[in-house]
């Protein structure tokens, strides 16, 4: 069975996406609208113009969503085959061009240094083990003069990740058993 969810903003609001039958948990429209509110508070322009990463991108979702608001580029990452078909179908679908990149996202991380986002989305699925170790990764990966804000969407948990001093807490919201944390990255 055929499954869909919309955008929910800009110049493909309303506009269907394929997500695939297995294996995807893509943030819901609620978040995704939540998600897209708060950056539009961040940035003096929303997301228009900036440089977005998707991390365990299933569906491509949330860069997709990037897209339809205005971002200039955009990067998923994630190992499963039928996301990275999935995503590519939706770019075609859509008009937009954006890298899709088949691997596991701590493999992208280790092979791929200095990179420049503005923002990074980081939807791990909620059983991930290794998200500090990730995430460590993730801060070695960024160049030392890029500066992007992290949003990562995990089941709500009360205690924080144990993150360092470079991970900078900007923001954290509760949506159901969802919770979206926003971080600032910087390497001092």
């Amino acid at each position: 069975m055929k499954r869909f969810l919309k955008l929910t903003g800009g110049s493909f609001s309303g506009r269907k996406l394929y997500v695939p039958d297995i294996g995807v948990r893509p943030a819901t429209n609620l978040v995704r609208e939540a998600i897209f509110s708060v950056l539009n508070n961040m940035f003096e322009e929303g997301v228009s113009g900036l440089d977005v990463l998707d991390l365990f991108a299933g569906t491509g979702s949330l860069g997709l969503e990037a897209l339809s608001r205005g971002a200039e580029s955009a990067t998923f990452v994630d190992n499963s085959r039928t996301s990275v078909e999935s995503i590519r179908k939706n770019l075609s679908l859509l008009g937009f061009k954006g890298d899709v990149v088949k691997m596991d996202v701590s493999v992208f991380l280790k092979r791929n240094r200095n990179i420049r986002y503005d923002i990074i989305f980081f939807d791990p699925p909620y059983n991930y083990k290794k998200v500090e170790e990730t995430l460590l990764l993730l801060k070695e990966s960024i160049s030392s003069s890029a500066m992007p804000v992290l949003v990562y969407e995990r089941l709500y948990r009360n205690k924080l990740p144990e993150l360092d001093e470079d991970y900078r807490l900007l923001k954290r919201k509760k949506y159901g058993q969802t919770e979206v944390l926003y971080y600032q990255i910087k390497k001092f």
